[in-house]
């Protein structure tokens, strides 16, 4: 199953697009085998390893160390196409000692770092800098309160400020440059205070204390994945969404389309609509699941959840809900549409040799009974290679429903009785819609006569529309 499906994947990257592929250590060797096959191996980018937990939450095997880990696999198309967007995570650790002052702006005083914690009872009077932990709450809510106070500092060249700054010792001399921005001196030394430090997280916009994104990912939360997905009943298979957001944010994907040949629970639709949300790109979402039935037993059968798709589509549904709720973005687009691999709408010509005349009289209508006209119109759009998420608009002239996608370039009519009259009503039509080119369908039983069939087709012919098509 995965071979021609990473086959297809690369045939339908762009020039700089890469793929994702998320793998336990099990299958990894051969993946890898065919990945190489695939892609080239030129093109692997990287090996991520994600931590997927702690030991506690996995069952121990016989003669091996508990497995807490799985690995993302990143191919390009071509590695001399592919940006890599760099990306920061928050730093996690110990506390940078360098960082061991307190400016007050108001008094120009400065302050040892310690004492301003001991005196606002953050720490106790033993503790020590070097004790402090990044990810330590009350001490992590202070310093990112105060980075414009916390500093450092680091060398300075300017020799006239330098100078003036020597002279005054242990005093703070501020320099005004010609750019408007202040340059705070220290005994020579230019004060590099801690929001020198602080970059926006890709993922969620916010700002912290980052690092460079690494190829082991450690912080990523497991342990509350189930909550995510906002259907209560649903409690596993799912992968974190900052995982998915954290692959997005290593490359650029504004008005790309990301395709998830597994997707599950549309983990993926959802990141990309709060990435959306949040930095107003344009990211489209394809998703593909086979619709793998849920056992009736299951607390999802019971609330209509029949397969893995239908879980997908809402919390797509509710994801997007939840989004405009908390968005100020108006024009925030989080619709999608549902297709479902079938056989064509049309009949195939099957005559019966034993009764041509039947065979004929039968062969009139070659749509099927059982499909809708928006059926037909979908995968008319398909063969002619148009964009499904296109405008679908109605239009009835000479009473005749008239489809138009995308603003007029296809003009679709699954009427019956067509008469010439209809002729110059498209006509009127493309001139109001203006599209660069128009194509129009009918239904090839769908005249009145074939003499009618004929005066349409050279009338719109002569009206610059030549692609006539009947089916």
């Amino acid at each position: 199953m995965m071979y021609p499906r990473l086959k297809l994947a690369r045939n339908l990257l762009t020039n700089d697009g890469v793929i994702f592929i998320s793998i336990d250590d099990n299958e990894l060797n051969n993946l890898m085998k065919i990945s190489d096959e695939i892609f080239g191996k030129s093109n692997l980018v990287t090996i991520i390893t994600i931590k997927t937990g702690g030991p506690g939450g996995f069952k121990s095997k016989a003669n091996k160390p508990v497995k807490v880990k799985e690995f993302v696999l990143i191919y390009a198309k071509n590695i001399e196409y592919y940006n890599y967007i760099s990306t920061f995570v928050e730093k996690s650790g110990k506390w940078d000692t360098h960082f061991n002052s307190f400016y007050d702006h108001e008094s120009n005083q400065v302050f040892p770092l310690i004492e301003i914690l001991k005196k606002k009872k953050i720490v106790n009077e033993n503790t020590k800098l070097s004790d402090l932990s990044l990810n330590q709450k009350e001490f992590q809510d202070f310093y990112r309160k105060y980075k414009s106070n916390i500093f450092d500092t680091k060398f300075y060249k300017d020799s006239e400020e330098k100078n003036k700054s020597l002279q005054s010792k242990d005093e703070v001399i501020i320099h005004k440059r010609t750019d408007g921005r202040k340059l705070y001196l220290l005994n020579g030394r230019l004060l590099n205070f801690l929001e020198t430090s602080f970059k926006p997280i890709n993922t969620t916009g916010t700002k912290a204390i980052t690092t460079p994104l690494s190829d082991i990912w450690e912080d990523l939360p497991y342990n509350n994945i189930q909550n995510e997905s906002n259907i209560p009943t649903f409690k596993s298979g799912q992968k974190p969404l900052n995982l998915i957001k954290r692959m997005l944010s290593m490359t650029d994907t504004n008005n790309q389309i990301i395709l998830d040949f597994f997707s599950g629970s549309s983990t993926t639709a959802h990141a990309i609509l709060e990435l959306n949300a949040l930095d107003n790109y344009k990211r489209k979402f394809i998703m593909v699941q086979i619709p793998e039935p849920i056992e009736s037993k299951e607390e999802l059968y019971k609330e209509g959840f029949f397969n893995i798709a239908e879980i997908g589509k809402e919390r797509i549904r509710r994801a997007g809900d939840k989004i405009i709720e908390k968005s100020n973005n108006n024009d925030l687009d989080t619709g999608f549409k549902v297709f479902k691999l079938y056989s064509s709408n049309l009949k195939k010509w099957d005559p019966d040799y034993k009764d041509p005349e039947q065979a004929l009289l039968t062969s009139g209508d070659n749509i099927k009974e059982d499909r809708t006209e928006l059926d037909l119109i979908y995968e008319i759009m398909l063969k002619y290679g148009i964009d499904l998420t296109l405008p679908i608009k109605e239009f009835e002239l000479n009473n005749k429903k008239i489809y138009s996608i995308g603003f007029g370039s296809l003009l679709i009519c699954l009427d019956n009785n067509i008469t010439k009259e209809i002729a110059t009503e498209i006509i009127k039509l493309k001139k109001e819609l203006s599209p660069e080119t128009t194509r129009i369908v009918f239904k090839d039983n769908g005249f009145a006569s074939d003499s009618d069939k004929t005066n349409i087709k050279e009338t719109l012919k002569t009206n610059n529309i030549d692609e006539f098509i009947t089916i």
